[in-house]
């Protein structure tokens, strides 16, 4: 157990954090990112993975022993670093993550009181920001963070996040950016641009997302009616955006009804009187079109309602 114990500790070198305890959260704080800064690859995060699970299953084993008890601040440390990576990393995979936790959950011992990692927010010496907004102050603090590994896949995560909320009701808007997002990670992955130039760019992307937040507000339109009118100019219906505009909120309008009504996406019969709504709306405001293109509008637009909607 011990053998293993040198083992996990050795990938922290450099790192003095067996007076952790001593630490005031800004101290503690700083320490814990020191160390995730150091498994600065997927590899790394595997190997600490590993013989951690392995070093935990042999102190649940060993304890009540008293050669537990000279461990046992280094077990609670590790548990806080696994805990980030499961929190921050967007390099680890589902597959992994998925294991670690049922082995935690099997594994955790009583006598081990895991300790939760200090909140990244006291890093950044600041009370939690709305993190949707990804304001200016928020992306300024994160690039003055001094472990760039560990900024840029506490960045990467936040953007992920919530670019996929996004993307639930909206891909139309937002899916260039998931895309954009996850080639970049897969450039930091394999080491081709500089920390500092992955910085750079997810911080482009944040403001990217704020940008198109802000354009729905300026259209005047809700989230939902900026979905479809997003989704309609993907269709090329029409180049005057204010026509878009009217049968987007036209859309909500003659659905409004229709989603209040629990489970209606489950019922056929409810969808067929939706789906005529929707052919209603569009055969009005788009004459030129034929009915067959009409109704292959329409059933897309019925899915991204039941996104939408559910």
């Amino acid at each position: 157990m011990l053998k293993v114990d040198v083992s996990v500790s050795s990938m922290f070198y450099g790192i003095n954090y067996k007076n952790w305890r001593n630490l005031d959260p800004q101290q503690l704080s700083n320490l814990t990112v020191s160390a995730y800064n150091l498994l600065d690859t997927e590899e790394k995060k595997k190997n600490f993975i590993k013989h951690f699970l392995a070093l935990k299953k042999l102190y649940t084993i060993a304890s009540p022993h008293p050669e537990t008890i000279k461990i046992k601040d280094d077990i609670r440390f590790f548990e806080m670093i696994k805990k980030m990576i499961i929190k921050y990393s967007i390099t680890i995979s589902k597959e992994i993550a998925r294991e670690l936790e049922y082995e935690i959950n099997q594994l955790i011992s009583k006598s081990i009181s895991a300790q939760e990692p200090v909140d990244v927010f006291s890093l950044l010496n600041k009370e939690k920001p709305d993190i949707s907004i990804l304001s200016e102050e928020f992306l300024s603090q994160i690039k003055e963070i001094k472990q760039k590994n560990y900024a840029i896949e506490l960045l990467a995560k936040l953007l992920n996040d919530e670019i996929k909320v996004k993307m639930i009701k909206n891909p139309y808007r937002y899916k260039s950016l998931y895309e954009r997002l996850k080639e970049l990670i897969e450039k930091y992955n394999a080491k081709i641009l500089e920390a500092y130039e992955i910085i750079e760019k997810l911080v482009e992307i944040a403001r990217e997302i704020r940008e198109k937040l802000q354009e729905g507000k300026r259209l005047d339109l809700t989230e939902e009616e900026l979905a479809f009118y997003d989704f309609l100019l993907s269709k090329g219906i029409s180049e005057n955006c204010q026509e878009v505009k009217e049968i987007a909120k036209l859309i909500v309008e003659k659905l409004g009804g229709y989603v209040k009504i629990a489970d209606w996406n489950k019922k056929e019969t409810m969808k067929a009187k939706i789906r005529k709504a929707l052919k209603d709306v569009l055969r009005e405001r788009l004459e030129k079109y034929n009915y067959d293109y009409i109704s292959e509008i329409v059933n897309e637009l019925l899915e991204l309602a039941e996104s939408i909607y559910t």
